[in-house]
């Protein structure tokens, strides 16, 4: 064969494989990506988010911007983040669009009333609540999250695309389909809307209740690690520990406790059985 014709066939081959990676990639634009339909009284959420201080029960005076930090998290997991520091409402607010969202494909425009959002989270649909929440958006689209130790990891902000200002009465939100690698088997949990709703204003009570949710059985841990993972800027340990009393007297007055006991640095709990059946959490113990 003359050097031309294997020039020839280099170039056939070459035109073919491209042709190939493109119709894979339209394969996979192609596919219908959603997240898993949990029930209407829950609220499907990362195990990321409410294992590490993603979400830090701070209040949203006390917020600071960041720059690709790695963020305390349970071990296993890597969360680095960069933007205006995101809290417990800020959660709120995301769990309720991705819950309006889970029944449409990952990556489709949604449309959802503001009304319809503040209603979903129990709140008035004032001017002040609106602006709240507008700014709430805002923050969650500008982000920039990478989180890694699930079989898949993820990078981007956590609303991929948004339409829409805080005069808006209604908003178009993109969800990114790379949220999915979120919600692997045993990635996320399925948290009781309304008990959360009760914990509303009590931020480190609210990241306590999202934390033990996320496991079945929950194993004594120190009140150092609560500390971190739940991204309180109280620095005094004798501080902390009376604030971690407070909001676990709250999680046992909401029947989501039946007890806790602290021993030292240490603190075990005991869910309430009720709680348990079909609930979907992780492998951890």
């Amino acid at each position: 064969m003359t050097s031309q014709s294997n020039q020839v066939a280099i170039a056939s081959i070459q035109k073919r494989c491209i042709e190939l990676a493109e119709i894979e990639e339209k394969r996979k634009s192609a596919q219908v990506i959603q997240l898993p339909l949990w029930p209407e009284p829950k609220r499907g959420t990362p195990n990321s988010f409410i294992r590490s201080a993603l979400f830090a029960a701070i209040q949203s005076k006390d917020r600071v911007f960041v720059k690709e930090e790695v963020l305390a998290s349970q071990q296993g997991i890597t969360v680095k983040f960069t933007g205006e520091q995101l809290n417990q409402e800020d959660l709120t607010v995301w769990e309720t669009l991705v819950h309006l969202a889970r029944q449409h494909p990952l990556g489709h425009v949604c449309s959802f009333t503001a009304y319809g959002i503040l209603k979903q989270m129990g709140l008035s649909a004032d001017g002040k609540q609106r602006k709240t929440l507008h700014s709430t958006i805002i923050r969650l689209t500008a982000c920039a999250v990478e989180i890694k130790g699930m079989r898949y990891p993820y990078a981007g902000s956590l609303i991929h695309e948004l339409l829409g200002d805080e005069t808006s009465t209604t908003y178009h939100i993109q969800l990114n389909k790379n949220l999915i690698n979120l919600f692997g088997e045993d990635d996320w949990t399925a948290i009781e809307w309304k008990q959360r709703l009760k914990l509303r204003r009590k931020p480190l009570a609210q990241a306590l209740h999202a934390y033990y949710s996320s496991h079945s059985r929950p194993y004594s841990v120190k009140i150092s690690t609560l500390r971190e993972l739940t991204g309180s800027r109280s620095k005094q340990a004798a501080s902390f520990k009376r604030l971690i009393k407070t909001a676990l007297d709250e999680l046992v007055k909401l029947g989501f406790l039946t007890g806790y006991a602290i021993n030292g640095d240490s603190v075990s709990v005991e869910r309430a059985s009720r709680a348990l059946p079909k609930e979907r959490v992780g492998v951890m113990p």
